[in-house]
């Protein structure tokens, strides 16, 4: 985690060792596997591909997104026993903030095995006003968290003001901030000039509304001067 920005990819177990591939050739630092949108939630099955994105040497965040933030209806019970079999491949677990039955025990469990916790928040109507986002960074920076991510529908320049604006402040953390949708998309390469430490993209499906395609989020990185 020295090395920022990093560029994350979201791959679920469709074609996983093809998405790998491209992915090294597209120069990704990061693969963030989307066990939620899995086809399988075998514990063995889901183990397996873990182990397939370490032999291509990524570093992993994992991820067991809820149902009300935009993930698959698994019960908290098996998402922990999900969480407790991928920590040993995974760099990072990532748990939601309004997931608060397991948040303490899966930041327990990643700081256990000495990786980081990811507590991620996410809204998908709007960008919440200034002392919402305060409240959601001091809420996950209470909890333990290594790393806080949120991500909100941008639906104004005004928008994006607030939300780069907030991040800047608190930018003694480590922070991933990202604007959803299309005028936010400024915002996941920019906000790296305000503390946002990931940006999230895409190689032929986008998993988020705003994602920049992998090739040209690199190029866009390289001409601000944030990457080689």
């Amino acid at each position: 985690m020295e090395k920022y920005p990093l560029v994350v990819l979201p791959a679920d177990d469709n074609e996983l060792e093809k998405t790998l591939a491209m992915a090294v050739d597209k120069s990704i630092d990061m693969i963030e596997l989307r066990i939620d949108q899995f086809s399988n939630f075998d514990i063995k099955y889901i183990v397996e591909k873990a182990q397939l994105v370490k032999k291509y040497d990524f570093g992993m965040i994992a991820t067991v997104r809820s149902k009300e933030e935009g993930g698959t209806d698994i019960q908290d019970e098996d998402r922990v026993k999900i969480f407790e079999a991928v920590v040993e491949y995974a760099d990072i677990l990532d748990i939601e903030l309004t997931s608060k039955r397991i948040n303490h025990k899966v930041i327990e469990i990643a700081k256990d095995e000495g990786k980081l916790s990811l507590v991620s928040y996410h809204d998908f109507e709007k960008t919440p006003e200034e002392d919402e986002i305060q409240k959601i960074i001091d809420d996950a920076s209470a909890l333990g968290a290594d790393i806080i991510k949120y991500a909100f529908t941008v639906n104004s320049v005004e928008d994006v003001s607030r939300l780069m604006c907030v991040t800047a402040k608190n930018r003694d953390k480590k922070l991933v901030a990202i604007g959803m949708g299309e005028l936010g998309r400024i915002t996941r390469v920019a906000g790296f000039f305000f503390g946002s430490v990931l940006t999230y993209t895409y190689i032929g499906k986008s998993f988020a509304p705003g994602q920049i395609e992998a090739g040209r989020l690199i190029e866009e990185l390289k001409f601000y001067g944030l990457r080689g």
